[in-house]
């Protein structure tokens, strides 16, 4: 007797891509947004924050770490689930689609099949903090793969970025090195990210009229209403009830005080930017102006 013939493969998914990104800036509460934005059942997130695609392709400096940062990711979410599911409700399928996330390399194909998995109703994105340093040819990129793209950047004080950004970097230090605190601080790539009329400009050049601009002083003071203008911006009713627990904030970084010495090497590179952005955004970016260099 013969074995039966095989099953069959199941089709492969059809390749789908996001309606929208947050772009960042880094250290500007991308995380609170994400957890947030997982409580609408009208929008789907990836299993994991920051698929790291397109930074991938596009920023050398970063290749060194994006892959480990995905399997890690991928994995710890595994384990999360497997910890916390009784092993006979283990949904494999799932187990399965952060195993691909985690392995084997990097096409639009790969990154098209995990949005595949959002339900055909629900408007699909991603949010990735180092998007928004893209060139024109990555921004260029995104946009062929979603033409009706929308896009979210978040603003932080750029200073006060900074020394998040700096604080992030030596989080593993028990005591930090207060000369390779200040080296640090003198990084190109510190001022690029927050360059914002730059980073504005290069994505605003792409999508003129699907860029959101947030401000996380407003996400600090009022983040029902942040959360109410992103809805509208993306085509989804707003549900309070959704959002209840939207006052807390996700990560909280260790209590530092800023050096006199880092504030005042911030202060003095980034002033251009602080002049620039009064001009541009006058009520958020002169109050800003005005906080550290006087009126």
């Amino acid at each position: 007797m013969s074995p039966p013939d095989p099953a069959p493969a199941p089709p492969a998914p059809t390749l789908r891509y996001p309606d929208f990104l947050c772009i960042g800036v880094q250290k500007a509460a991308t995380t609170w947004l994400d957890a947030n934005l997982r409580r609408h059942p009208k929008i789907w997130l990836p299993p994991i924050k920051e698929l790291q695609y397109f930074n991938h392709l596009y920023l050398p400096r970063e290749r060194a770490w994006t892959e480990g940062a995905r399997r890690e990711k991928a994995t710890a979410e595994i384990q999360r689930h497997m910890k916390k599911t009784p092993s006979a409700e283990w949904d494999f399928g799932y187990i399965r689609s952060l195993a691909s996330i985690g392995a084997g390399s990097v096409d639009d194909a790969w990154y098209g099949r995990i949005f595949s998995a959002a339900p055909k109703q629900a408007l699909c994105g991603e949010i990735n903090p180092s998007y928004a340093m893209l060139p024109d040819d990555g921004i260029a990129h995104v946009k062929r793969l979603s033409p009706d793209l929308r896009a979210i950047l978040i603003l932080r004080d750029p200073i006060a970025r900074s020394w998040s950004h700096l604080r992030m970097m030596f989080r593993k230090q028990a005591e930090i090195d207060r000369q390779a605190l200040e080296e640090a601080a003198g990084f190109q790539d510190l001022y690029d990210r927050a360059d914002y009329p730059a980073i504005i400009e290069r994505w605003k050049k792409a999508l003129p009229d699907r860029l959101l601009l947030l401000f996380m002083d407003d996400i600090e003071s009022d983040p029902a209403a942040v959360l109410e203008t992103v809805c509208k911006f993306l085509g989804r009713k707003y549900l309070p009830k959704r959002f209840a627990a939207a006052v807390r904030p996700v990560h909280r970084g260790q209590r530092l005080d800023m050096p006199d010495s880092i504030y005042s090497l911030l202060g003095q590179r980034l002033r251009p930017i602080y002049e620039n952005l009064a001009q541009l955004y006058p009520k958020e970016g002169g109050r800003w102006l005005e906080q550290h260099y006087g009126s």
